[in-house]
């Protein structure tokens, strides 16, 4: 088990200034709420378990545990041998594919802000020149040494698909094993107000998340999960995670339609789903929904707004599964969700109850707690609390309480269901 003193975990983040109490830490640490594993530890371990079964499904192809982890391996190889390495900085914009578009004036905003040494895209998206954007963000921002191509190459790029067929896999001396506490994962939120912020997250504040989600939705081995959300994007990601932390199996879908999503339900026997509500309200819309068999869908979770209650009963008449409500954001992992025993109709409105991990308060501008049943700004404490928003200490001040709350901006109010 790590160390967990303040001196540690900011000398396991000496790159990233980090603001997640030690004594937070230390609690998560001594309560078993982090796992101490890194995402490859836990791929490692269903490779081993399950070598030969299948782990993700795209438009192109399908592979299994043994064959992510030996991809993983080269990817590492090849990585190395161009001089990426370790404490370097990876942007990765790639489409929901197995190898796994934002606008270039954010991109760029992103590739300097990060530090980013090397930026990963698909040759061709849409129509879109993704190499020659690339190219031009690369004269803007000198810091970028490295452009790697999925799915294409071209002249003074590394060709990521060939770079991993022609590597061997990583040799045991060459590998870096990363602590749970480390930032691995940075994530930038949507910028609706200003410059998007830098949110880092550790290995050890995203799989609790993923963990706790899987037990309360009963994610096993036997699931097959649907995900068209944006794997670039948190949720999307989460689903990935999800999937490997069961021993589950993914179907990946580039673009959501509803045809395609009913379509893929019935091919793969999908089982979980999640989504917006939107995108139920497209699915109940296809007007040869009755033909398509959707017999398998056991959870269909949905975030982002709340769902109507027309479109949840008029779900439960034409659709399988249950429909769970969640809430939560970048910063924080889930708050709040409704549980799978939960009456619909009762919970309706609302996003659920409190996560069993999680802490959270409704407060005023004073940070003090509200009356019950009035509305207050919702704060969170917990162990899937990201570690702080990078170089951004102004906005760690405000977000962030002297006792580790974090504010989350939004407003929220008790109700009895």
């Amino acid at each position: 088990m790590a160390d967990c003193s303040g001196r540690c975990v900011r000398e396991e983040n000496m790159q990233f200034a980090t603001v997640l109490k030690p004594e937070l830490a230390a609690h998560y640490h001594a309560a078993g709420l982090w796992l101490n594993e890194s995402f490859f530890e836990v791929i490692e371990e269903r490779a081993r378990a399950h070598p030969d079964r299948e782990v993700f499904a795209d438009a192109g192809r399908r592979i299994t545990y043994g064959e992510l982890e030996r991809e993983i391996e080269r990817c590492a190889e090849f990585l190395r041998s161009i001089g990426i390495g370790r404490g370097d900085v990876v942007t990765v914009q790639l489409p929901n594919r197995i190898a796994f578009p934002v606008r270039a004036r954010e991109l760029e905003y992103i590739l300097k802000f990060s530090g980013s040494r090397a930026y990963v895209c698909p040759g061709e998206f849409k129509g879109f020149d993704y190499v020659a954007m690339a190219k031009t963000l690369q004269a803007a921002v000198p810091a970028v040494t490295h452009i790697i191509v999925a799915g294409g190459s071209a002249e003074g790029v590394f060709d990521l698909d060939a770079g991993i067929a022609d590597s061997p896999p990583i040799a045991a001396a060459d590998r870096v094993r990363m602590s749970p506490d480390e930032v691995f994962r940075m994530a930038f939120t949507s910028g609706t107000t200003g410059d998007p912020k830098c949110v880092l997250h550790s290995f050890n504040t995203t799989l609790c998340t993923v963990k706790l989600l899987n037990h309360d939705m009963a994610v096993s081995d036997r699931d097959v999960l649907l995900i068209y959300l944006p794997v670039g994007l948190n949720w999307g990601y989460i689903c990935l995670m999800q999937t490997i932390m069961a021993g589950a199996r993914a179907v990946l879908l580039e673009r959501f339609s509803a045809r395609a999503a009913l379509e893929a339900i019935g091919r793969e026997k999908v089982t979980f789903i999640a989504t917006a509500p939107a995108s139920i309200v497209a699915m109940l819309n296809d007007p040869e929904l009755e033909q398509f068999d959707v017999a398998s869908l056991r959870v269909v979770i949905t975030g982002g707004a709340s769902a109507a209650i027309e479109t949840i009963r008029e779900f439960r008449r034409r659709m399988r599964g249950h429909l769970v409500e969640l809430y939560g954001m970048l910063e924080t992992g889930f708050h709040t969700y409704t549980r799978l025993s939960d009456d619909p109709e009762k919970v309706s409105g609302t996003i659920g109850r409190l996560v069993d991990t999680m802490e959270l308060r409704l407060i005023d501008e004073r940070g003090d707690d509200v009356p019950h049943g009035e509305v207050g700004e919702i704060a969170a404490r917990g162990p899937s609390v990201h570690l702080g928003y990078h170089n951004n200490p102004r906005a760690n001040e405000q977000a962030f309480t002297a006792d580790g709350w974090f504010r989350t901006g939004d407003l929220g109010r008790y109700v009895d269901a």
